[in-house]
């Protein structure tokens, strides 16, 4: 699978879950990089409201960004497949994979992690 592109099913199964409207609503503008594959999530309320391809410009309008490079991407989602992986939250710890443009916008990470980490184990289970 390309890097990321599996981000766009991976959203489509996220809006299906009964369980995201659980975690609350989430409104964020998410950069994922991985190489010079970027994509653009955009939630909105209950849902992922949108998935798109960008470049790297595209990422200084994010709140906050998630950055890996294509090996380690395609390592924590296999990881995350098999429930091995560890959490967003901890490998920010240990790696230093989220930034944002300030402060307050980091914040969000901390608000919003378990909706971005339904997105990504969603996306470590895409055929």
């Amino acid at each position: 699978m390309a890097q990321l592109d599996w981000l766009d099913a991976a959203g489509t199964a996220l809006n299906a879950d009964p369980e995201f409207r659980r975690l609350g609503s989430t409104d964020l503008v998410l950069g994922l990089k991985s190489g010079k594959a970027v994509r653009v999530v955009t939630f909105e309320a209950f849902e992922v409201a949108s998935v798109r391809e960008a470049d790297e410009t595209a990422l200084r309008d994010c709140e906050l960004v998630i950055e890996m490079t294509p090996r380690q991407w395609t390592d924590y989602l296999k990881r995350r497949a098999v429930g091995r992986g560890q959490s967003l939250v901890g490998l920010d710890v240990d790696r230093n994979i989220v930034s944002a443009p300030d402060p307050l916008k980091r914040l969000k990470f901390e608000r919003y992690h378990l909706s971005l980490q339904a997105l990504v184990d969603k996306g470590a289970n895409v055929p």
